[in-house]
């Protein structure tokens, strides 16, 4: 049967996710034009949130003269979470446009997100979560939780409707571009460079990497939250191969995030969220080697579980093989 000569490349068959970005249309440039693009993206949303804080800092009688541009936290809080949202449409523009392929090959092995399966992995990650939120009130050294004000309940609105798309957003960027597109790289000959990079541990290894070493090289002196994002960085990352989708990455991603803000909101520290002092190392305000410990115990346990739970349900590893 002819196909038409646009129509995006199809899944590749019997692959594991961090190889869907090879399929019938990749050529050896896509990768180094894919980042290109990335970056022009990344540009403009940068000025769009620049120009954005100004209008509503102006909006609420803040000055243009240099320092004096101050936004209020709930503001801060809503760009912040809403500028990395927009990572989605740019993310999907790449696979699409510059990429050439189906959007659903950047999700799962099926070509779309699998739901039942996301819905489960959330309802795995509340649980370990949980726990360590319990255990890091108890070990806090007082109780700073505030009442519920009108400005503190419009912050929790905020984080209830727009983290859910952050965490896809970063999902679709580090363990979905990044790990594709670092997989993508080992081709099909049988020289010690291709089949290493054809193997998962770089993709894993980058996927799972990049963003605690952005953060190291903003907080160099804060090296336990660099190795507590490491390790769930990491985690999410194998979970994505293991799994064949970001499904599981996306439920840790999407209860630990939750649960980190909504403690910040009511412990009345909104604007150190901003900061970068509370990202990912398990309860914030909880740093140092009980983070970690937190960090290993949260996402060591849901990796078993999730393991489980794929193995139990059947949850495809990799993309399907033409039959005939």
């Amino acid at each position: 049967m002819r196909t038409s000569e646009f129509a995006p490349a199809e899944v590749p068959e019997g692959e594991f996710y961090h190889r869907l970005a090879r399929g019938s249309r990749y050529r050896w440039w896509v990768p180094a034009l894919s980042l290109v693009v990335l970056a022009f993206l990344l540009f403009f949303l940068w000025v769009a949130v620049v120009l954005a804080m100004t209008i509503v800092a102006l909006a609420g009688g803040s000055g243009l003269s240099p320092g004096s541009v101050r936004l209020g936290e709930i503001a801060s809080l809503a760009i912040g979470l809403v500028s990395t949202a927009l990572l989605i449409p740019i993310v999907l523009l790449v696979v699409r446009v510059v990429q050439w392929r189906r959007v659903g090959t950047l999700m799962s092995v099926d070509g779309h997100l699998r739901w039942a399966f996301l819905v489960r992995c959330v309802g795995l990650a509340a649980v370990p979560v949980a726990v360590t939120t319990a255990l890091y009130m108890v070990l806090s050294d007082e109780s700073r939780m505030g009442a519920m004000s009108g400005g503190l309940a419009v912050s929790v609105l905020v984080i209830v409707f727009l983290v859910p798309f952050q965490s896809v957003a970063e999902e679709f960027t580090l363990r979905g571009l990044l790990m594709q597109w670092v997989g993508a790289l080992g081709g099909t000959g049988k020289s010690a460079m291709a089949r290493v990079l054809r193997s998962p541990g770089p993709a894993i290894l980058a996927s799972g990497t990049l963003f605690a070493a952005l953060y190291a090289s903003v907080y160099p002196d804060d090296p336990w939250t660099t190795a507590a994002l490491t390790v769930m960085g990491t985690g999410a990352a194998w979970l994505t191969w293991r799994t064949g989708g970001l499904e599981a990455a996306i439920g840790l991603h999407l209860v630990n995030g939750m649960a980190q803000l909504m403690l910040c909101v009511l412990e009345d520290r909104t604007a150190a969220i901003g900061t970068g002092l509370v990202i990912g190392a398990g309860p914030p305000g909880m740093g140092g080697p009980i983070g970690l410990a937190f960090a290993v115990g949260t996402t060591g346990v849901y990796a078993l579980s999730v393991t489980w739970l794929a193995r139990r349900t059947g949850v495809r590893r990799k993309s399907r093989t033409a039959v005939g």
